[in-house]
């Protein structure tokens, strides 16, 4: 199984909505040089398109079950913390505050991301 940041997938949809509608808008104002106004017509609807199936692709995205809840790991690992504590049925460990972060960016390490 392979997670994705969908926030972060929704961030880059967003800025090509913005995109698009920033070049839709120099075409509607200036048009193309060399284009016949079917041309630029049809371009905009291109675009406009673009940017419905965008608004799809952001609402799908937002209605995905999440399949990683950081904060609701981060609880149990709190909890479990706590009754090895208790109890001292664990030799190796790792500290709590570390594994919390390493939790948070996805088990990575910092040179792994780009």
């Amino acid at each position: 199984m392979r997670l994705i940041d969908a926030d972060a997938e929704i961030k880059k949809i967003e800025e090509e909505i913005q995109r698009a509608e920033e070049i839709k808008e120099q075409w509607k104002l200036r048009g193309i040089p060399d284009n016949s106004l079917y041309d630029i017509d049809k371009k905009i609807r291109q675009l406009e398109r673009n940017i419905t199936d965008c608004k799809i692709e952001i609402r799908i995205l937002k209605n995905y079950t999440t399949a990683y809840d950081p904060d609701k790991v981060i609880e149990e690992l709190k909890d479990s913390t706590v009754e090895f504590e208790l109890f001292g049925t664990c030799s190796d460990y790792v500290e709590i505050n570390h594994a919390i972060e390493i939790i948070k960016r996805g088990g990575g390490t910092d040179k792994d991301e780009k």
